[in-house]
C-alpha cells in the first residue's frame, strides 16, 4: 500500500510517462464548468484547445464548483489525495466483504495493486472524477440499503452510465430495498442540477447526452468500449457505433440475469453485481477512456482475495492484462493492417 501511495505521489509530482497536455487537464475542465455555472453560462459551449467539452450532467458542475476556491496546482494535489484516500478506504472495505477474517497484508496488497494500476495512474494525472464514480457504484451495491442506494444514485447522477445499476430491479428484494431508493435519490439529485442550471440541464438531456461525437470518435486509441474495440479492429466509426449498440442489448440482459440470480441479503453477491455493472458500463458507452476501467483491476484484486486458490489464476490474468490497457492501446495505434486486431481493448 505504501508503494502504491508513493507511486501516485511520484506520478503526480513528476508527471512521469504523461504527455505534456495531460497533467491536470480534466480538473481544469471541471473548474471551468464550475465557473460557467456560477456565471450563469451554458456549461457545454466552451471547448478546450484540444476540442474537449464539459460532458457531465449539471449536477457534476455543482459538486465540483468548490475546486475554484483553490489555485489549479493545489486543486489537483487535493483532488488526487481524495482519490487515493477513497481507494484505500473502499478497497479495504470490499476485501473484508469477500475475505472476512483475512489478513491485513491481503488488504494492503489489494490496495497497492489498484493504486499501481494504469487506469488509476491516468486518473491522478488528469485529475479525473471517474474513480469516485466507480467506487461509489461498487461500494453502494456492496453496502446495499439506503446508504448504498444514495452512493449508487450519486454515481449515476454524476455520470449517466452507472444508472445501469437499476437493472437490480429484476430481483424482487433488490427492487424494493435498493433499486427504488436508487431511482428516487437519482431523480432528486438530477433535479438539483436542473434547478442550478436549467438551460444547461435541458441542453444536456435533450441533445448532448446522445451526442457521443462531442467526446471523441470510437477509434480513439484509448477508447475501451465495445464501439472502440470494433473500430480498432477496422470497422468504420459509424458502423462500430451501430453494431456496439446491438451488442449492448445482450450485455444489459446479462445484468438482468445476474440480478435475478443474486441473493440481495449477501454482501458478496451485491458486490459481484456492482462490479459487473461497472464493467458493462465501460463496454456499452460509445467512448470509455482507460481511467473509466478502474473496475477491472478492482475486480481482479477482489478475485485474488477470495478462495479457493484456483481463482488466483484468473486474478493474475486480470492484473496482468486489464489494468494496463492504455500502453497496449497506444502501441496498437502504431501498428498497421491486421496486426491492430491483436491488441483490442477490454471490449474484445
Amino acid at each position: 500500500m505504501a508503494l502504491g501511495i508513493a507511486w501516485c505521489a511520484f506520478v503526480v509530482l513528476t508527471h512521469f510517462s504523461a504527455q505534456g497536455w495531460q497533467p491536470g487537464y480534466d480538473i481544469a475542465i471541471y473548474r471551468r464548468g464550475g465557473a460557467d455555472l456560477l456565471a450563469g453560462r451554458d456549461l457545454y459551449l466552451a471547448a478546450t484547445a484540444r476540442g474537449h467539452y464539459f460532458v457531465y450532467p449539471p449536477l457534476a458542475a455543482v459538486l465540483l464548483a468548490p475546486l475554484l476556491l483553490l489555485p489549479p496546482w493545489l486543486a489537483l494535489l487535493v483532488w488526487d489525495a481524495v482519490l487515493v484516500a477513497a481507494v484505500v478506504l473502499a478497497v479495504r472495505l470490499l476485501v473484508r466483504i469477500v475475505a472476512p477474517g483475512g489478513s491485513g497484508l491481503a488488504a494492503g496488497l489489494a490496495i497497492g495493486a489498484v493504486l499501481l494500476s494504469d487506469p488509476f495512474k491516468e486518473a491522478v494525472v488528469l485529475g479525473q472524477i471517474s474513480p469516485l464514480v466507480v467506487l461509489g457504484l461498487v461500494v453502494g451495491c456492496a453496502l446495499g440499503g439506503r446508504t448504498g442506494a444514495v452512493l449508487a444514485a450519486l454515481a449515476g447522477a454524476v455520470k449517466v452510465t452507472p444508472a445501469l445499476v437499476l437493472t437490480a430491479a429484476a430481483q424482487p428484494a433488490a427492487r424494493r430495498r435498493f433499486a427504488v431508493p436508487v431511482a428516487v435519490a437519482g431523480a432528486l439529485l438530477t433535479l438539483v442540477g436542473g434547478l442550478a442550471a436549467f438551460a444547461s440541464w435541458r441542453h444536456y438531456f435533450t441533445d448532448l447526452l446522445w451526442n457521443s461525437a462531442r467526446v471523441a470518435e470510437p477509434d480513439t486509441p484509448s477508447n475501451n468500449s465495445l464501439a472502440g474495440g470494433l473500430a480498432h479492429a477496422g470497422v468504420p466509426n459509424d458502423a462500430a457505433l451501430v453494431v456496439a449498440g446491438v451488442l449492448a442489448v445482450p450485455l444489459v440482459g446479462l445484468l438482468l440475469v445476474a440480478a435475478r440470480r443474486s441473493d440481495w441479503d449477501l454482501p458478496h453477491h451485491r458486490l459481484r453485481f456492482g462490479l459487473l455493472v461497472a464493467l458493462v458500463a465501460v463496454l456499452v458507452t460509445p467512448v470509455a477512456w482507460s481511467h473509466h476501467a478502474l473496475a477491472a483491476p478492482l475486480a481482479a484484486v477482489l478475485v485474488a482475495a477470495t478462495r479457493p486458490p484456483r481463482r488466483l489464476l484468473l486474478a493474475v490474468l486480470g492484473l496482468g492484462l486489464l489494468p494496463w490497457l492504455l500502453p497496449v492501446l497506444e502501441a496498437a495505434a502504431d501498428l498497421r493492417g491486421g496486426w491492430r486486431v491483436l491488441t483490442p481493448p477490454l471490449a474484445l
